[in-house]
């Protein structure tokens, strides 16, 4: 206000011309936030023809919130898309939008970018993601959020099929969040964590570099970028749905289309781990493992929805999965490196030594 009082002395500002100014700032104020009450009046008489809600910078909050959560909540709207950035969103709001995405069924599209959501209120979204199966693109850019909030969106979206972008920018995230996200992506923990792995988000972030302070530009950060960015372009945005579907028929052959493109994402995962340079024999050591009965199968379901190759490596490396149980004992009994209980099942080599020596 000094600096606008020094203006006015040295007659650089003109005081009507100011004046108007902030009046005409307050009548638009004004009606920007009688949108909130319209808005709210016509959700509240299920009023299907309002499909996007912009409530960008019109001060909403928790109080707000819990307002539009009623007839969102209610399953007699259709609103598909929810902008609610440059707010003041916390955790307590956030709460309140968990609520939402937990039960809802046609939100599309959610941005709380510019909210000091926090890592409690991540959290809670977070969760509700689990239960979530309508959401596409969820904005969280610049919202407080640090490696805590990050290690746990990362657990729960291996429980959600549906999202496909995430923004995360202007975050206070470091390495230890970037591989959670990574880890969420591509599990190689072993080949059920990899199959258990998300396999549909198709980006972290938008056109920002995802580097900041808690995250600086290193030789050991770009790589880790890299080979996220690299897991996400070859299997997650490779072999993922189109979604957009209008009709119910369309989206019931998107659904019944889910598994197949789940499966053979998984496959390709779990082949680039295992079939790489240095992996092979833990890859077979993990089929030989198995249960025989199942050996067929995976390494049919590989086939079917991986890399056709991999029965190359099959035949070449595992021959005796194709023989008959006969031929496969003789093969034991040659001294080959495959040894079989009493009743014709496979164990490892220390079971058997140890078996051995007991008799």
């Amino acid at each position: 206000m000094g600096n606008v009082a020094i203006a006015f002395i040295q007659h650089t500002v003109d005081l009507s011309y100011y004046v108007q100014i902030k009046r005409n700032e307050r009548i638009e104020h004004k009606r920007v936030r009688s949108l909130i009450p319209r808005y709210l009046d016509r959700l509240n008489n299920s009023d299907i023809s309002i499909t996007k809600l912009d409530l960008d910078g019109l001060g909403v909050d928790s109080r707000i919130l819990r307002l539009l959560s009623g007839p969102l909540l209610s399953g007699e709207t259709r609103v598909r898309e929810l902008y609610l950035q440059h707010n003041w969103i916390d955790p307590e709001g956030a709460t309140c939008i968990a609520r939402i995405l937990s039960k809802d069924k046609h939100l599309k599209h959610v941005s709380l970018a510019h909210n000091p959501v926090g890592n409690v209120g991540v959290m809670a979204i977070a969760s509700a993601l689990e239960q979530n199966s309508s959401l596409e693109k969820l904005d969280l850019r610049n919202c407080d959020i640090d490696d805590d909030g990050i290690q746990k969106l990362a657990h729960s979206l291996k429980h959600n099929s549906r999202l496909r972008y995430l923004y995360l920018e202007g975050n206070h995230i470091s390495s230890v969040g970037i591989s959670s996200l990574l880890k969420c992506v591509y599990d190689t923990t072993s080949m059920q964590s990899l199959w258990e792995s998300n396999h549909t988000l198709r980006a972290f972030y938008g056109q920002r570099s995802p580097y900041s302070p808690s995250f600086p530009e290193t030789d050991l950060n770009r790589r880790l970028v890299g080979q996220l960015g690299d897991i996400l372009a070859s299997f997650n945005r490779r072999h993922s749905l189109v979604s957009g579907c209008s009709s119910s028929a369309a989206a019931n052959a998107l659904t019944k289309r889910a598994y197949k493109v789940t499966a053979r994402t998984a496959a390709c995962k779990i082949l680039r781990h295992y079939l790489a340079r240095g992996k092979m024999l833990e890859y077979w050591e993990c089929v030989e493992s198995m249960e025989e009965k199942l050996v067929p199968n995976v390494i049919g379901w590989l086939v079917r929805y991986g890399d056709v190759s991999v029965i190359y490596g099959v035949v070449r490396d595992m021959p005796w999965l194709l023989e008959k149980k006969n031929a496969r004992k003789a093969y034991a009994m040659e001294g080959n490196h495959i040894f079989l209980d009493e009743n014709e099942t496979v164990i490892d080599a220390l079971t058997a030594k140890k078996r051995q020596s007991d008799g």
